[in-house]
């Protein structure tokens, strides 16, 4: 029997707008709206008991009859309800495990029969300037750390499959617990060590955070055949696309928090969620389908619609990319196009350059920053782009007919055949490209097109999107095998409608798309927003791989189910110039995770965030005001270098 909060991919083609609200047996008490300075309780719940999702056309179980089979070989405290209730004698009766007792708990005492602790080992302290070693990284507090699998099985392909996960507890533990989300296309268990995201550098283990990660159900080294897309191998197997979309943060999820009752005795005191791009994606999901196991979680740059940004935008732009280079003759040695000679860094200076002429004082203030983004369109840019348009042969100084024509396709997003959109816009923003210190940004081509001076084709939106976009998105997938040549033929081949269709294609013996499984785009967080969660987003206005209209469109949706009220517990706040995971030239330096604890704890609602420029942008220390969307932080006078001379208007 395999523990599991997922929903069954039914109910999902049922109603994918009634996510979260379905209420289990055995799923942790809804938890009441938080007050400021108000003390949470929290319902007992017996250690090793967790919430098992019904299959389809089955009831909800009324009472699991395993649970005496969950508690046996347990700690003699796992059979305790230990939630902090209980007298004092029950309580300090109770021995709590050292950290190397935790690899002889029994998988019922995990919560999960399929469960193991394989390795536990305490960790001292380690300096902040310090080396680290094996298994503890520099600057970490003394912590226990544990290594864990569950729900291994046999893949139709003849690989093993499995959750894996980390897990560190800190001796100095603030009482809270924090899920740290993956990335790309995961296979990695992560450093649990708690990025904070925002460019922080401190970590949620070293503020005293239990800290779990993760490989979301396979193993980049195991599960790996360079004939079928590589570290995208498992698509092939049905349920490990499964625990990649969402079905391995319910299952760590339950896993995490049965080690951290038996470890200290109690239960979090509140439980978070932090991740960017794909953990971005998983955030999305911790919110939709497992609402009342969190109570704040951040999620960045999200990839909540992954399979479709993948599927439709991706493949589109790299086709238009390449339309660009076959008409400059830039052909590779495999007789592809070379998507990274579609534009030198020197013409992304010409693209960033008309964007500002067209939109930098939109928001009041000519410094090189597009607050107004949603207003900077194709119509006022292409203008600008027409002017730059070569009079004669292509030089380093103007754009090519060619050149234009790739940028609008991209820029106005990927359309079937009758011109209805298939992913989402873009919004033209000065991160596209320019001069930095010391030489170009490059963050948006490194996703686009790829590092210009390179011979074969280098696009993370080809390399790394047709692994994933052939083996987990498509259904059945299609093999392709893990090289640049085999990926560009894919991508530059395939028709960008019929792809984004096969991405809806029901597979497997649960019967599940990959739209089903991977899309966290419902708009329903009744569920979440009851027991008083939090959901607190940014992303870069300048992010290549998944656009922040897309991120708007589904927060309006929200807003629009919430009857206008979707503010008391979702804000989104836009980075202008900030690429796909910080960078570019921006103010990408802020404290979000300070701010959702505040929000999450004591209700206060963030409004705006002064955020700080790199060193490695043109204007080093510069400050700006971040706004909740949709308002902007527009220019009021005084030092334009400093956030407090604007206001969100």
């Amino acid at each position: 029997m395999i523990l599991d909060l997922s929903r069954t991919s039914g109910a999902i083609r049922a109603d994918r707008n009634a996510i979260g609200r379905q209420t289990m047996a055995h799923t942790l008490p809804q938890k009441p709206p938080i007050r400021t300075n108000v003390r949470r309780q929290r319902h007992c719940t017996v250690a090793g008991f967790a919430p098992e999702y019904p299959r389809k056309g089955t009831d909800i179980p009324a009472h699991n009859d395993t649970s005496s089979s969950m508690i046996k070989g347990g700690i003699a405290m796992l059979a305790l309800a230990v939630c902090g209730i209980g007298s004092a004698e029950a309580r300090s009766a109770a021995r709590r495990p050292q950290c190397s007792d935790l690899v002889s708990l029994s998988a019922g005492a995990l919560g999960n029969l399929t469960a193991s602790i394989t390795r536990a080992q305490p960790s001292g302290a380690t300096p902040v300037n310090g080396p680290a070693n094996a298994s503890s990284a520099a600057g970490l507090p003394s912590h226990c750390e544990l290594f864990g699998k569950m729900e291994e099985h046999a893949g139709p392909n003849g690989q093993t499959y499995a959750i894996r996960f980390h897990m560190r507890l800190p001796a100095d533990w603030n009482g809270r617990f924090f899920f740290q989300g993956g990335g790309g296309s995961n296979g990695v268990v992560g450093t649990a060590t708690g990025n904070l995201m925002g460019a922080q550098s401190k970590t949620a283990l070293g503020l005293g955070y239990a800290v779990v990660s993760q490989d979301s159900g396979h193993d980049n080294a195991a599960n790996n055949d360079p004939k079928l897309q590589g570290t995208a191998t498992f698509g092939w197997d049905p349920e490990a696309r499964r625990n990649y979309g969402y079905a391995s943060i319910g299952s760590v999820t339950i896993v995490a928090k049965a080690i951290i009752r038996t470890f200290y005795g109690r239960s979090p005191t509140y439980s978070y969620f932090v991740g960017g791009s794909k953990g971005g994606q998983e955030a999305f999901m911790a919110a939709q389908r497992f609402g009342r196991e969190f109570d704040g979680i951040l999620a960045g740059y999200p990839g909540f619609r992954l399979a479709t940004a993948a599927s439709a935008g991706e493949m589109w732009d790299d086709q238009a990319f390449a339309a660009a280079s076959r008409q400059a003759g830039a052909i590779g040695t495999d007789g592809q196009p070379l998507l990274n000679k579609s534009f030198s860094d020197e013409d992304l200076a010409i693209v960033s350059r008309a964007v500002l002429d067209a939109c930098d004082t939109l928001d009041g203030l000519k410094d090189g920053m597009v607050f107004a983004f949603t207003q900077c369109t194709t119509a006022r840019v292409r203008p600008l782009l027409a002017q730059a348009t070569c009079a004669g042969p292509k030089t380093d100084g103007c754009l090519s007919e060619a050149q234009i024509a790739a940028l609008v396709r991209v820029f106005e997003g990927a359309r079937d055949p009758t011109g209805k959109l298939l992913y989402a816009t873009w919004p033209w923003d000065a991160g596209v490209g320019g001069p930095a210190p010391g030489g170009y940004f490059r963050g948006w081509r490194t996703w686009k097109i790829g590092t210009y001076e390179a011979n074969v084709n280098t696009a993370a939106n080809v390399i790394l999107a047709v692994g994933t976009v052939s083996a987990v998105f498509t259904s059945p997938p299609t093999p392709v095998a893990a090289d640049p040549t085999s990926a560009t033929n894919y991508a530059l081949g395939l028709d960008v409608t019929a792809t984004e269709a096969a991405s809806h294609v029901e597979w497997g013996p649960r019967q599940e798309s990959a739209v089903d499984f991977m899309n966290a785009d419902s708009h329903d967080l009744s569920a979440f927003s009851r027991h008083g969660g939090r959901l607190l987003i940014f992303h870069g206005v300048s992010d290549p791989v998944f656009s922040i209209n897309d991120t708007i469109a589904w927060l309006n949706a929200v807003d629009a189910a919430e009857k206008g009220r979707a503010a008391r517990f979702v804000r989104l706040f836009a980075i202008p110039g900030m690429t796909h995971g910080g960078g570019g030239p921006s103010t990408d330096q802020v404290d979000f995770f300070s701010a959702l604890v505040m929000w999450t704890e004591h209700g206060t609602a963030p409004e705006s965030f002064v955020a700080v420029a790199r060193a490695g942008t043109n204007w080093p220390g510069r400050t700006r005001l971040l706004c909740a969307y949709p308002k902007i932080g527009r220019y009021l006078g005084g030092d334009t270098e400093k956030a407090r001379s604007f206001s969100c208007r």
